[in-house]
């Protein structure tokens, strides 16, 4: 699968991505700059979906993006996206995060 730089194009990626196909998806990004702001939005996806870019630092970078231009295509809807996965991580966190209070021997206190 010879492709030029100029034939690279993110939707491809993208429907990689959301077929969970992160290896695919990490392979057609590698030979594209990371200069190229047209991949930003799916470098972005690819972290947030194999767990390299916490979803808040996602967020980050998208609000980043969508400051300089509030139509970057897939910025909104993979914000969305990642705030989801944010607030679903600390529904579930939230009962794991504190310890339970030590036993207190009945003669303390």
């Amino acid at each position: 699968m010879a492709e030029s730089l100029n034939d690279a194009d993110p939707t491809r990626i993208d429907a990689l991505l959301d077929a969970g196909d992160l290896a695919s998806a990490r392979a057609a990004l590698a030979p594209i700059s990371e200069n190229d702001e047209r991949f930003t939005v799916v470098r972005i996806k690819l972290g947030l979906y194999d767990g390299s870019l916490p979803p808040g630092a996602a967020m980050q970078q998208l609000i980043q993006l969508m400051r300089r231009d509030e139509n970057f295509p897939g910025a909104k809807t993979l914000y969305q996206e990642a705030s989801s996965v944010a607030w679903q991580a600390r529904q579930s966190n939230v009962a794991h995060s504190h310890p339970p209070p030590p036993a207190r021997n009945r003669g303390d206190g």
